[in-house]
């Protein structure tokens, strides 16, 4: 038996996961053959730099084939051979050219800091008005809400979904679930004040972004941008004689195509929006190589305004597939949108002087190193990193679902986006520069101010109308912040304390709850547990039996 070295997966281990990110890979760019292995478990950048530590990117991809290029990967004639090993790649240089035109390092970096946005509102006069609002009863929680919006219906959040829209809106419905809903109060971002609408069931997750939301709000507020909200779709082309010509007949045509392809989406065309790029692809088989021909496949590029896009590009890509696989000789194969929008991003960051930072007898500067330490775990370890991005969208899915967002593609996107350099890592960053840690989420991300539930719910119409009516981008920016506080707040906890303490305190609600305990002598229960540093239904019993 030969020890393994040090810092090495076991074999197997190793060798799953590396299939594990090779079924990830979306295929080659048309623009070259060649592509850089990278190591699975990636090594996180150490420069404190913003343009190196605000983005864990790959070097700049290989020049795509773009109007009008040829495609001409010289390997790409020829079937591969069955002991071919095609090293793994970034997604980034593989599935998107032109990617670096719109690079997540654009979005925001230390610099972005160096001019203050002063809040539109009276934020210490807000904070004020949410101080202690978790330890109201949910009756004044509801009254304030009225107070601040004279103009909200509440109505929704008494009532269940009418069963005559449920119907409606899903195949064999037969009646609802209700997830707890609560508010976010104190996010700033870009000067403007939120309270933000989560739905979700676990404990801890809106204790948790409201507390960093008011901290970041104290310095300053988030920082967010976003590209246009452009989307992809694929055109999947089978069985052409050659594929480069394919590639060439296709880049050729691109300008025709687009003019086709807008003619499938005349109402985003007439708002603005509609085709704005198409171009060919060719995918070098992985799996079963030695018996597969290369193959093509046309990204669609589409402005689709304020909707999410999921229809718009699926009609634009069935309706111009036969027009592209005439042209090249092939067959249409799948004709469907990819959930990894990269030309679709939103950043939020915050930056935070170590003075603030103080937390729980622990100075700020050591609080920094610490969760710099936890983050470095995330990026050096797939197994560390599937948690750390956990609680990124426990923060991202709690927002997304309480507005009607599909939160499965968000999912599917943001954690395809964490895998930037080949390896599966952190979706936030964080870094030191000058006496501040800085943080940062920035990931592909879809959401839509129009269209499919929006209208239809009338529970999204009120979380809407509690954020002021918020266009795509706006939407995307919150969910980035949320998502940012969150997994910041969960670092933060497992660095200094252990994610235990805190989270099993307000967890002790829901054990109290299923011990039988009453809603008056909860909180008299919980700290009964807390004292006994015994959080399960067993304490809660012998509470009761103390009380009785």
């Amino acid at each position: 038996h030969t020890p393994h070295p040090p810092h090495t997966p076991t074999r197997p281990i190793a060798m799953l996961l590396r299939a594990a990110m090779l079924r990830r890979s979306v295929g080659i760019s048309c623009a070259s053959s060649s592509s850089s292995s990278s190591s699975l478990f990636r090594a996180a950048a150490t420069s404190s730099s913003s343009s190196s530590m605000t983005t864990s990117s790959p070097s700049a991809p290989s020049a795509p084939l773009r109007k009008g290029a040829a495609c001409l990967s010289s390997s790409a004639a020829s079937r591969p051979p069955a002991s071919a090993s095609l090293p793994r790649r970034s997604f980034l240089a593989s599935a998107a050219p032109g990617v670096e035109e719109k690079s997540l390092a654009s979005l925001l970096g230390s610099a972005d800091f160096e001019e203050s946005t002063e809040p539109e509102q009276d934020m210490a006069g807000i904070r004020k008005t949410f101080s202690g609002f978790f330890r109201r009863p949910p009756k004044e929680r509801r009254e304030l809400l009225e107070q601040m919006f004279p103009e909200l219906d509440l109505e929704p959040l008494e009532q269940p979904l009418p069963m005559e829209v449920a119907d409606m809106m899903i195949e064999n419905a037969v009646g609802g679930v209700t997830i707890p809903l609560g508010v976010a109060p104190n996010f700033v971002i870009n000067g403007s004040h939120y309270i933000v609408p989560m739905a979700v069931e676990e404990p801890s997750v809106i204790a948790a972004a409201s507390s960093i939301a008011k901290l970041v709000s104290e310095n300053g507020g988030f920082k967010a941008k976003s590209t246009e909200n452009v989307m992809i779709s694929q055109v999947q082309i089978l069985d052409v004689a050659d594929a480069n010509e394919a590639c060439q007949a296709l880049s050729e045509q691109r300008a025709d195509l687009i003019e086709a392809a807008n003619q499938f989406c005349q109402s985003s065309v007439k708002r603005g929006g509609g085709v704005r790029d198409i171009y060919p692809r060719l995918i070098l088989p992985r799996v079963d190589a030695h018996k597969r021909d290369p193959y093509v496949v046309v990204h669609i590029e589409v402005d689709v305004c304020e909707a999410m896009g999921a229809n718009i590009v699926n009609t634009v890509a069935e309706g111009v597939a036969p027009r592209m696989a005439d042209l090249v000789g092939g067959r249409p194969a799948l004709r469907i949108l990819s959930n990894l929008c990269i030309k679709r991003r939103s950043a939020a960051a915050f930056k935070l002087p170590f003075e603030s930072l103080a937390w729980k007898g622990t100075d700020g500067q050591t609080v920094a190193e610490r969760v710099m330490e936890a983050y470095y775990f995330a990026e050096d370890d797939p197994y560390r990193a599937a948690t750390h991005n956990k609680g990124v969208m426990n923060g991202v899915d709690s927002a997304a679902i309480a507005m009607g967002q599909d939160w499965r593609a968000i999912e599917a996107s943001c954690h395809a986006g964490a895998t930037t350099s080949g390896a599966y890592g952190s979706m936030t960053k964080y870094w030191i520069e000058d006496g501040h840690l800085y943080g940062k989420l920035d990931m592909p991300i879809a959401c839509g101010s129009k269209g499919g539930a929006l209208t239809s719910h009338p529970l999204y119409k009120l979380t809407h109308n509690v954020l002021g009516h918020p266009n795509a981008q706006t939407i995307s920016q919150i969910l980035m912040a949320v998502g940012l506080a969150q997994n910041f707040a969960a670092i933060r906890a497992l660095a200094i304390e252990g994610i235990q303490k805190g989270h099993m305190n307000l967890h002790a609600r829901n054990i109290c709850l299923n011990a039988g305990v009453p809603s008056e002598l909860i909180d008299e229960c919980r700290e009964f547990m807390t004292i006994k540093k015994k959080w399960d239904t067993a304490t809660a019993e012998e509470f009761l039996k103390m009380r009785a």
